[in-house]
């Protein structure tokens, strides 16, 4: 056999060898030493059954036992991706009952101004939370979220203003259905002097009433030790200070830490960065209606510093980043006009 054809039959079979185990590595099957995992995407899919995607499956993504679908098989879904109206997008995730919508990120993905250019932009979409997002994707799903009516907005600020001049808590029957059912939210209050906030604090609770109660008895518990000695009693200042409520949603974990893709993935007129280390929860206040916004990179990287991270600060592979949007309640003045902002 001449040395030519065994060199063909050599190369032949690495390449057809080379194309079998890229296939593998391609649905998960194999891993290749040196090519990219997705630990915590796969962490996110593991309870999932049929996820719709856009866009190839990242290399060496381990499914499991989860399907990930192309969304083109789901019409109403590939109807809304394809449209231009974000808010159609919920109910088609709801009608296709599928577990999750993964969307590629590493390039721009549908038609310029399409719903899915924009979550392939990481924009923000009513009714849809991204959970999870890295350099080459984001996963997707539908959630509500939350309901505040402009009549029951000052009321909000009333309950949390008479709690903190003594009065007691009211009882969750009092505060509106979608305020007092049962679902974990995260409530924070801050005190402001003027413009500028003075203190604030952020609770977690069964549902928003729970957590707005929580939250002003932990903003009342702060003042003493923090802000009595330059402003006085709270009883008194609050007379003279506006308050803000805000309710944190559309929350999903950062897991890349470049800070240019930060950046990329978190519009600071939008949404808010925070990060958990040791069971601790730290946030950077939500954009305020007309305020400056602060990159992303930047407001992390002041937290971390602000509460003594090590380096190298929010690299730290011991952080849990986090970006939220937040529903605000706004008070102009004391005891005056309340505006509702949700970017």
């Amino acid at each position: 056999m001449k040395w030519s054809t065994v060199l063909k039959w050599v190369v032949g079979t690495t390449v057809l060898l080379g194309a079998g185990v890229g296939r593998l590595a391609q649905v998960g099957m194999v891993t290749i030493p040196g090519t990219a995992v997705h630990p915590g995407l796969e962490s996110q899919l593991r309870d999932r059954g049929t996820v719709a995607i856009a866009g190839s499956v990242p290399f060496g993504l381990r499914r499991g036992d989860v399907s990930l679908v192309e969304y083109r098989q789901f019409g109403p879904l590939a109807t809304a991706l394809e449209g231009r109206d974000p808010a159609a997008l919920s109910r088609a995730l709801r009608a296709a009952r599928v577990d999750g919508l993964l969307v590629r990120t590493d390039r721009a993905q549908g038609q310029p101004g399409s719903v899915l250019r924009s979550l392939s932009e990481f924009r923000a979409i009513p009714d849809v939370c991204a959970t999870w997002m890295d350099h080459d994707a984001a996963l997707y799903e539908a959630r509500d979220r939350p309901l505040v009516t402009s009549e029951d907005a000052p009321k909000l600020i009333e309950a949390v203003r008479l709690m903190v001049e003594g009065a007691a808590a009211p009882p969750e029957r009092l505060f509106p259905e979608p305020l007092r059912g049962a679902r974990p939210a995260e409530v924070m209050v801050v005190v402001r002097d003027g413009a500028a906030p003075i203190l604030w604090r952020a609770v977690r609770g069964s549902s928003v009433a729970r957590a707005l109660v929580d939250a002003t008895y932990a903003v009342i518990d702060r003042w003493n030790t923090r802000q009595q000695q330059a402003y006085g009693p709270i009883r008194e200042a609050i007379r003279r200070m506006p308050l803000t409520v805000a309710v944190f949603y559309d929350k999903g974990t950062l897991d890349t830490r470049e800070a240019a893709w930060i950046d990329r993935a978190v519009d600071a007129s939008v949404f808010a960065v925070g990060y958990e280390r040791l069971g601790r929860w730290e946030y950077v206040l939500p954009p305020s209606s007309g305020g400056p916004a602060r990159k992303a990179s930047t407001a992390l990287a002041d937290l971390v510093r602000e509460h003594d991270v090590p380096p190298p600060g929010f690299q730290r592979t011991d952080l849990t980043l986090y970006r939220f949007r937040a529903l605000q309640m706004i008070e102009q003045t004391p005891g005056g006009t309340v505006q509702i902002f949700n970017p």
